[in-house]
C-alpha cells in the first residue's frame, strides 16, 4: 500500500542524508547535475486517495522521475475519474492500473478507493477502460486488509479479465503492517477492521494461478518483514518463483526505509535461487533517489544484474516495446 506518508519519508530522508550509501555530492555543489539517461521503470508507485490534489501530486511525480531517469511508472489509481487527472495527462510517463479491494473504514471516508463502490472497481467500467488502453494493469490488490485471501470468488472476475486481456496483476503479500501502524492510511485507527495478516502470504496466489494459468503476477513488498510475526514468506515466495515461470516480485519497502542488510539479505537469497531475471525496481512512493542510491551500494552486483532490475525484466514482464 502507499508509503508517502510523513514518518516513512522522513525516516527515508534521514538515510539518504545521513549514511554514505548514494553516490557523492555533483561537482563542488555549485554545478547544475545533468538529468540521467530515462531508461528506469519504477512499477510499484501510487496516485492520490479521491481526496487528494491529483495535479499537484503528479507534478511531483513527474518532476522525481525526470530527475532521476525513471522513463515509466505503474501507477495505482483510486478513483473514476483518476484516468483523466493521470493517463489521459501524462499517458507516455504512466502505466496505469487500479487498486482492487479497498478495506472499510469504521469512520467517513468509509473507502479510500472507489468509495461510489466500497472499495471494488466497477468490473464493466474496467473491461471499457482495457479496451481504450486507459487501463493497463491491476495494482494494488490488497488482500490482508480487507480480511480475504486472494483466492476468495470476490476476486475471481477481476482475475478472469486480467487473464483474458493479458494485464499484469500486482498482489501485496507481506503480513503488514498492521492498522495503526504510523505509515500511510493505516494510522488512522478507524482502518480496516478486517485486517487479517495471514492473507497477505503469498502461497494463496496458488489457488488463483491454478485457477487462471497464464495470469501474469507480480507480488510486491518481496523481504519486507521484521522479527517474530511479521518475518518475510521466503519458502512461499520462492516455490511460487519455482513453479510459475510468470511470476516476478518488487522489493518495495525493503529497498527504501528498512535496513540495507535487509535488502542485501534479499537480494543474495532471490538471485541465489536463480532469479535474478524476475526482480523489478518499485518505489511505493518512497523517495527515488533513495532506492536507487541503495541498490548502487549493493557492490556485488554485476552491472547486468543492477539493469537487469532497473529496467529490463519490467521491459519483459510488462511487455514493452
Amino acid at each position: 500500500m502507499r508509503s508517502h506518508n510523513i514518518l516513512i519519508l522522513a525516516a527515508a530522508l534521514t538515510t539518504l542524508t545521513s549514511c554514505t550509501l548514494l553516490s557523492p555530492a555533483y561537482g563542488d555543489g555549485t554545478e547544475e547535475r545533468p538529468e540521467p539517461v530515462a531508461k528506469i521503470i519504477d512499477v510499484h508507485r501510487h496516485g492520490t486517495w479521491p481526496t487528494g490534489d491529483d495535479d499537484a501530486y503528479r507534478s511531483q511525480m513527474l518532476s522525481e522521475m525526470s530527475q532521476n531517469g525513471v522513463r515509466l511508472a505503474v501507477i495505482s489509481i483510486t478513483d473514476y475519474d483518476d484516468v483523466e487527472t493521470w493517463k489521459n495527462v501524462a499517458p507516455d510517463a504512466f502505466l496505469v492500473g487500479v487498486m482492487l479491494g479497498c478495506p472499510r473504514n469504521l469512520a467517513e471516508p468509509r473507502y479510500n478507493c472507489f468509495p461510489a463502490d466500497e472499495g471494488w472497481v466497477d468490473i464493466e467500467w474496467l473491461r471499457t477502460m482495457v479496451e481504450h488502453g486507459k487501463i493497463e494493469a491491476i495494482h494494488e490488490v490488497i488482500p490482508n486488509y480487507y480480511g480475504v485471501s486472494v483466492g476468495n470468488p470476490r476476486y475471481d472476475p477481476y482475475f478472469a479479465l486480467a487473464e483474458e486481456y493479458d494485464l499484469p496483476v500486482g498482489v501485496h503479500t507481506q503480513r503488514g503492517p498492521p492498522p495503526k501502524a504510523i505509515n500511510s492510511m493505516r494510522s488512522d485507527s478507524d482502518c480496516c477492521p478486517d485486517y487479517d495478516p495471514e492473507m497477505g502470504n503469498p502461497a494463496l496466489l496458488r489457488r488463483v494461478l491454478e485457477r487462471h494459468p497464464n495470469l501474469r503476477v507480480w507480488i510486491q513488498h518481496v523481504g519486507a518483514g521484521r522479527a517474530g510475526s511479521y518475518e518475510p514468506h521466503w519458502d512461499e515466495t520462492l516455490a511460487l518463483l519455482r513453479d510459475y515461470p510468470q511470476v516476478n516480485v518488487d522489493l518495495s519497502i525493503t529497498n527504501g526505509p528498512l535496513p540495507i542488510e535487509l535488502y542485501d539479505e534479499s537480494l543474495r537469497i532471490l538471485i541465489e535461487a536463480g532469479f535474478e531475471d524476475r526482480i523489478m525496481m518499485g518505489t511505493d512512493n518512497i523517495p527515488t533517489a533513495l532506492v536507487l542510491g541503495r541498490l548502487e551500494s549493493i557492490e556485488w552486483l554485476s552491472e547486468d544484474q543492477r539493469e537487469a532490475i532497473l529496467y529490463k525484466n519490467a521491459e519483459r514482464f510488462f511487455q514493452l516495446k
